[in-house]
């Protein structure tokens, strides 16, 4: 498995796989609208020269903000959501974003299991965020904090 940028030929993939798991998936101007706007935010997962899996995220207001991240679902608990986020958390967090966002409908227990396993931490509930009427769940992930070399000294 590779991970790699978003190429606009890989366009078609990544809408079969926001179709296929998502109730209402984002609109194709969506998805290249952000990509315009964010090119260094947007990476798929390749498998035999096939895209499984994709990470679509912004820049607000200087942090970094996850909008969408879904992997097909035969290629599911893998560890491929885990690499592209980690992607992802990589590049905002080396250009200093403090913080990273995402949010999460409240009933998608999976997905929250996942973002909490991987740092994550509840923030605020968004009442009626979804066009079902869902809540979401606001969701933060702080910069881990640089550990400093322990120096000893033999004097």
């Amino acid at each position: 498995m590779i991970i790699r940028k978003f190429k606009s030929e890989d366009l078609k993939d990544v809408e079969e796989i926001e179709r296929e798991a998502f109730k209402n998936p984002y609109p194709t101007s969506f998805i290249l609208g952000l990509w315009i706007l964010n090119p260094n935010c947007f990476y798929v997962a390749e498998i035999n020269n096939k895209v499984v899996g994709y990470i679509l995220g912004t820049f607000d207001w200087g942090n970094g903000h996850i909008v969408s991240l879904a992997v097909k679902k035969e290629f599911r608990n893998l560890g491929i959501g885990k690499r592209l986020l980690k992607t992802l958390e990589n590049y905002f967090f080396s250009v200093g974003c403090d913080y990273i966002v995402l949010e999460v409908k409240v009933s998608n227990r999976i997905a929250r299991l996942f973002y909490y396993k991987m740092g994550y931490r509840d923030r605020r509930l968004i009442p009626n965020y979804y066009e079902d009427g869902e809540d979401a769940i606001l969701m933060i992930k702080k910069r881990p904090i640089a550990k400093k070399p322990l120096i000893v000294s033999l004097w």
